[in-house]
């Protein structure tokens, strides 16, 4: 039955490359006299396929018992360019991402090939399936962005290391390798405790991630005409920065709410919250006994990215969120990513933006300048690709526990539920503290 799985496994392989559908009828035909066992051999080449070359066979036609190949895990690169003829190369990938990750989401050149060896894999030696393995995982799955392949710091002499690249990471999760993973070993992903708990908080995270995304849409969506007294209670902030006058409740409700002064209460707290999530404005009342209020820029932050004298929307809504992006991505993220998640809230480079106006020049050139953001080629990276961290002046007016704690407030929940975020944060604030008593230490002892 070996010689018939393995034919079955290149019959369904070059129907793969084809773009055809596979019937059951042909799959006959190709074992001939072994009809008998057609389940059996059926199941084995699903199986073969799967674990090898990194591909599902689904069914897609139950009438006429017709199945595809499909990349696994999400994955959109098979490694065969159009055109070309060549074997699928998804599962020396996803092998790859579960070394990665099982090594602590980075592993070095040597542990990659020392795993690769056992599997029969050499550096150098063609391959029958992968062909030349080192310039297909150091080039063109780096090319594709699929892994990150980087000097590791201070190494000498120079020692390399994998990660995961941002289109790993765009299109499936620590899971879905791990699953994998698992079902090679034939047991299941909780089977490797540390890497199962990991992935399951990087799917927890990821679905809050995704939930305070959805959040952010909704309000940064709002209808300006409809909401009145958000359009007046921005422009007032800003003409009370500027004049250093506050809003009064009497002017809200003369001017905006008029008729619907019964609900004052109601429109004004959702006014509130609007200002808040999209704009990054904390509204606060500076003088109780007359009821005026005033707009102030959120989380110590003191930039709202409107220029002196110019009219505009305030921006610091976009700036925490992106800031929050970064923090929630390890601290670094690449375009890519920053983008990925800015899409999913309607916002697209290139394209005006009813708040925010053209978002790219915003990011990569405003924030850049006033040093919110850094904006920095990836090392090694070819072609070039870039990523943002938080610049110095960010660092210096906000904390990682007050953007956090943003976001948990965009999704309705706390900071905790981000556990290792939040665990970052915690430890961010204590050294944040243990340097200010230093310092203040430093300057006493100095004083005496």
């Amino acid at each position: 039955l070996d010689e018939k799985v393995i034919s079955l496994v290149n019959f369904m392989l070059f129907k793969y490359h084809m773009k055809e559908p596979v019937t059951e009828a042909d799959m006959k035909v190709v074992i001939k006299e072994y009809e008998d066992h057609f389940t059996e051999i059926f199941l084995r080449a699903c199986e073969h396929i799967e674990m090898v070359f990194g591909l599902d066979v689904k069914r897609v036609d139950p009438t006429n018992h017709c199945y595809g190949l499909f990349i696994k895990l999400g994955l959109t690169y098979d490694g065969v360019l159009d055109g070309e003829e060549g074997m699928p190369k998804t599962g020396i990938l996803i092998f790859i991402l579960g070394v990665i990750f099982m090594k602590g989401n980075s592993a070095t050149e040597e542990e990659v090939w020392e795993v690769l060896n056992l599997t029969g894999i050499y550096a150098g030696q063609k391959h029958a399936i992968f062909g030349e393995p080192r310039e297909l995982i150091t080039k063109d799955f780096v090319k594709e962005k699929y892994l990150e392949y980087r000097q590791v710091a201070n190494s000498d002499p120079a020692q390399f290391e994998f990660l995961w690249g941002p289109r790993a990471h765009a299109e499936t999760t620590k899971m879905k390798v791990l699953e994998f993973l698992a079902k090679v070993h034939g047991t299941d992903p909780s089977s490797f405790p540390s890497s199962y708990e990991e992935a399951l908080q990087d799917e927890e995270e990821s679905a809050r991630l995704h939930m305070a995304v959805l959040g952010f849409w909704k309000l940064s969506e709002l209808n300006f005409q409809k909401l009145s007294e958000l359009n007046f209670l921005s422009v007032e902030g800003n003409r009370a920065t500027e004049e250093e006058i506050c809003i009064s409740q009497k002017e809200v409700q003369s001017n905006t709410i008029k008729e619907y002064e019964d609900h004052f209460t109601e429109i004004f707290l959702r006014a509130c919250e609007h200002i808040e999530m999209v704009f990054g404005l904390d509204v606060k009342r500076v003088d109780p006994t007359n009821h005026c209020y005033g707009l102030f820029i959120k989380l110590g932050l003191t930039y709202d990215g409107v220029l002196d004298g110019e009219e505009g929307m305030p921006k610091t809504g976009i700036l925490i969120f992106i800031l929050g992006v970064i923090f929630m991505k390890g601290n670094s993220a690449t375009e890519e990513e920053v983008w990925e998640v800015l899409n999913l809230t309607g916002i697209y480079a290139g394209q005006k933006h009813a708040i925010f106006g053209e978002p790219r020049e915003l990011i990569t050139k405003d924030f850049v300048k006033e040093k919110y953001l850094e904006y920095r080629q990836v090392a090694n990276s070819d072609p070039a690709q870039f990523e943002f961290l938080w610049g110095p002046r960010a660092h210096a007016e906000t904390t990682k526990m007050k953007v956090l704690e943003f976001l948990a407030k965009v999704h309705g929940t706390d900071p905790s539920s981000f556990p290792s975020s939040y665990e970052e944060a915690l430890q961010d604030e204590e050294e944040s503290a243990r340097a200010r008593i230093s310092a203040w230490s430093t300057s006493t002892s100095g004083a005496t």
